[in-house]
């Protein structure tokens, strides 16, 4: 037997005892000077930035306690000062910033060599007292973890041509232009600060940290989160709460799980929601099918109105009011992209003209949500929350566009809600961050998951909703259905090599009943700025029929809230699982989806209709006054 001190009791222990085995026998837990909210979601039972314990002047967290034998006079102390100082440290961070204080201490190695490369001295770092800033509801910006490398400034500036941020000597990285900040995230990506050093991921590893909620490092540049408000509505017994995904999301959310880059793990993702306990598990894939009925029926008309077809030709249902709300102003500029919109109104507001009034899929699928499958459900939309989760931090925005409560304004012409009930057709953006965090925070590991399928009404979807996540795929989804309803012929092929590539602009021709139809797609902002400049002064873009912008490189498989890394590699992978995921549905044509002919067949008549205006169809805005 050996004499140990523990808590200050003098105790006899045998040899080869562990402090582990020693602390559990005699009754003693990890203690906590006090209670944080996220606590609830620390799953791991030997926590080690908590479940700590001073030996002999040192910390030594649990997982180590058991391979430490006890030696003759060994003092041992589970509550000392030294313990409370550090755990009190530990506590306020995790809780202040949602991120373990360990990860965070390992990651500074990324601000050592920041110190090496001449950006920054620690020291100083150490004694900056700068204020965050926000660019609303988007992004945020945390001076304390930044290192001044103004990656982030060339970023956007050079890929975005946007010119939002700019530096300061005085207070670093700032947001020089909040008007002009598009919320595309690309910044984000550019923090080496988040992007995990190889010594977090060992140490992860070592010590089963891997599914933490908060063991990813966090950027100087992150989103805005909405994770709180999210699991608020889902404990709230009064809410019914629906959740939509992005086509990216299925291709891109396993790398958070340690999932090969670009597996397709869409069956894994609705089982995890619903393990959560939404309400419903619907898909945003649906809602992209839907777009494509409505921008697809938009160009169809907008060629009408231009005289390159004669309506009479065309085995199309159009009333005289769709007629009269299409634009004839050509090319016709896709609208799904809300970065890219944000950029044309900030930037380019006189080409306002040329964007498809249709919605992004996600604002389809907000008001469908709460009009048609609210009714069929006998839900009361005032008590239905819609959460989306999304790629892209630029949706954040948009959900909160005023132009956004379409839903609202359709049960108030019917008498049902007044006017201080007004409510938003998307409550809630996460992203794809932020859903894998969210899993964590509930114990779930996506990657051990079944498959499961998306609950009917507003859920099925078709490989053209699918590729809406790669550049190029908005395009070839819109051109496999306007083509069946110009020519009334099946197309011979449905991809179209030219636009699937990652060319940051890409051109393709398709011949409509005789007629040449020259049509392009752009990524990046870079690239956006390209054509509307060519389109502003008449130039070879003028005579194009339909363009497709999208905001991020890549489209939305490289928004600014996906997994890190997103680079060359991943957007490869992630594009080359979305033409997968295509080819190996069995309907690959948004106007042969079933429940979107439902759809029509029950509420909203036909594309274009007077009710699907109103609803699906929305206007820009000239921010430039």
């Amino acid at each position: 037997m050996i004499q140990v001190n523990l808590d200050g009791a003098s105790l006899s222990v045998e040899e080869g005892t562990t402090v582990y085995e020693l602390i559990k026998k005699e009754g003693k837990d990890f203690w906590l000077p006090f209670e944080i909210p996220q606590l609830e979601f620390i799953h791991h039972p030997e926590c080690p930035a908590l479940k700590i314990v001073e030996v002999d002047g040192r910390i030594v967290p649990a997982k180590m306690l058991k391979g430490l034998t006890v030696k003759e006079g060994m003092k041992i102390n589970t509550q000392s000062d030294l313990v409370k100082e550090k755990l009190t440290e530990r506590l306020n961070w995790l809780k202040e910033n949602d991120e373990c204080y360990l990860i965070r201490e390992l990651q500074e190695i990324v601000a050592v060599e920041g110190e090496n490369a001449g950006f920054i001295t620690l020291e100083e770092r150490a004694k900056w007292e700068i204020e965050p800033w926000e660019s609303l509801p988007s992004i945020r910006h945390n001076p304390k973890i930044c290192i001044r490398c103004k990656g982030c400034i060339e970023t956007c500036r050079d890929v975005q041509a946007v010119e939002a941020l700019t530096f300061d000597e005085e207070k670093g990285i700032i947001l020089a232009d909040d008007v002009k900040c598009t919320r595309c995230g690309q910044c984000i990506h550019t923090c080496p600060m988040a992007k995990e050093a190889g010594l977090v991921t060992t140490f992860k590893k070592n010590f089963g940290c891997e599914l933490c909620a908060y063991s990813k490092p966090i950027g100087a540049l992150s989103e805005i989160p909405n994770l709180n408000e999210v699991v608020e509505a889902l404990r709230d017994p009064e809410k019914f709460v629906v959740v939509e995904f992005a086509p990216a999301l299925r291709v891109s959310i396993g790398e958070e799980f340690g999932l090969p880059y670009g597996t397709i793990a869409v069956g894994k993702l609705y089982a995890a929601l619903r393990k959560i306990g939404f309400d419903r598990i619907w898909d945003t894939n649906f809602a992209a099918d839907l777009t494509i009925m409505e921008e697809g029926t938009e160009l169809v008309l907008r060629l009408v109105k231009a005289g390159v077809i004669d309506l009479k030709d065309l085995s199309l249902e159009v009333d005289e009011h769709a007629l009269e709300q299409v634009n004839k102003a050509l090319p016709q500029f896709t609208s799904c992209s809300p970065g890219w919109i944000k950029y044309l109104e900030t930037f380019y507001p006189e080409l306002i003209p040329y964007v498809s009034s249709a919605k992004s899929p996600q604002q389809m699928f907000g008001a469908i949500a709460k009009t048609f499958a609210a009714e069929k459900l006998g839900i009361d939309p005032r008590k239905m929350v819609v959460v989306s989760i999304m790629p892209c931090t630029a949706k954040k925005f948009e959900s909160k566009r005023e132009e956004m409560c379409d839903a609202f304004n359709y049960w108030k012409e019917k008498g049902k809600v007044s006017e201080n009930e007004k409510f938003y057709d998307v409550d809630y953006v996460i992203t794809t961050r932020e859903a894998a965090k969210l899993f964590k925070m509930f114990g779930i590991n996506l990657a051990e998951l079944p498959d499961e399928g998306p609950d009917p009404l507003i859920g099925q979807y078709t490989g053209a909703a699918t590729i809406f996540g790669r550049t190029g795929g908005v395009m070839e989804a819109a051109l496999r259905t306007a083509y069946e309803i110009i020519t009334g012929k099946t197309l011979p092929k449905l991809e179209f090599e030219d636009l699937a590539t990652l060319e940051g602009i890409k051109v393709a021709s398709i011949n409509l009943n005789g007629k040449e139809i020259k049509v392009a797609v752009a990524h990046g902002l870079s690239n956006a700025r390209k054509i509307c400049e060519d389109v502003k002064n008449g130039g070879e873009f003028a005579s194009y029929t339909f363009i497709e912008f999208m905001a991020c490189p890549g489209g939305c498989i490289g928004g600014g809230g996906q997994p890190e890394p997103t680079n060359i590699e991943t957007l490869q992978a992630r594009l080359a699982a979305l033409n997968k995921h295509d080819h190996e549905l069995p309907i690959r044509k948004s106007h042969e989806n079933p429940e979107i002919k439902q759809l029509y067949a029950e509420f909203l008549g036909h594309p274009m209709s007077h009710l699907a205006h109103n609803l699906l169809h929305t206007h820009y805005v000239d921010r430039t006054k």
